[in-house]
């Protein structure tokens, strides 16, 4: 039941570049540059921060934990990090390699998180929010490229920067939302409803190119 966690993040970069035109060494070495930087963050979690968490009977703090300790801490820092290595290369350059970086830290992060939890492993864990953080990352690294290149967001109407917008923060929110109410005791066909909408909205926002 672990090799899903395991191989999804790998198999899921491995078909990412499948479809690239640029250079593999280089795309190799930004998915290597992520996974030692996971190793450096899980390290300093394991020997530092501890896991102990009382969930909490409220969705909103269980939101809000979920939410900085898995995703947006995690993604600043590494997105700050990637910039600033790369800071040489053009933005567009840059955002254009970042899906290999993200997609090598959280096979790592991600496995490591769920691994620390307590026996036994849920299915939630081990099938549903593996996916939901692969479309995350997929999901941001396609519209990074449109919202903070300005020759791409200079192409966007109003509704559709808007639009833009809203699926970047949805993206985002939307699987600590989804481990929130699973961790308030959310039915099973309710986690898979919400993890089917967050799957086609996802595809939504990474499928539509700008004109």
């Amino acid at each position: 039941m672990h090799l899903f966690l395991l191989l999804l993040f790998p198999l899921t970069l491995a078909i990412w570049l499948r479809k690239q035109e640029g250079s593999l060494p280089a795309h190799l070495f930004n998915a290597f540059l992520g996974i030692f930087l996971a190793a450096v963050f899980c390290a300093y979690k394991y020997f530092f921060s501890p896991f102990y968490f009382i969930t909490p009977d409220s969705f909103w703090r269980n939101l809000l934990h979920v939410f900085a300790e898995q995703i947006f801490l995690p993604l600043s820092v590494l997105t700050a990090a990637f910039l600033f290595v790369f800071k040489k290369d053009k933005l567009s350059d840059r955002l254009e390699k970042i899906f290999p970086f993200y997609a090598g830290f959280y096979a790592v992060y991600l496995p490591f998180r769920v691994m620390n939890e307590a026996l036994p492993h849920a299915a939630f864990s081990l099938f549903a929010k593996p996916i939901m953080y692969a479309l995350m990352i997929l999901t941001l690294s396609e519209l990074q490229k449109i919202l903070f290149v300005p020759a791409k967001r200079a192409l966007l109407s109003a509704w559709e920067a808007a639009a833009r917008w809203s699926s970047l923060f949805l993206a985002l929110v939307m699987p600590a939302a989804v481990e929130a109410l699973w961790l308030l005791g959310m039915r099973p066909f309710l986690t898979i409803l919400f993890l089917l909408l967050y799957s086609a909205s996802a595809a939504l926002a990474f499928f539509r190119k700008t004109r």
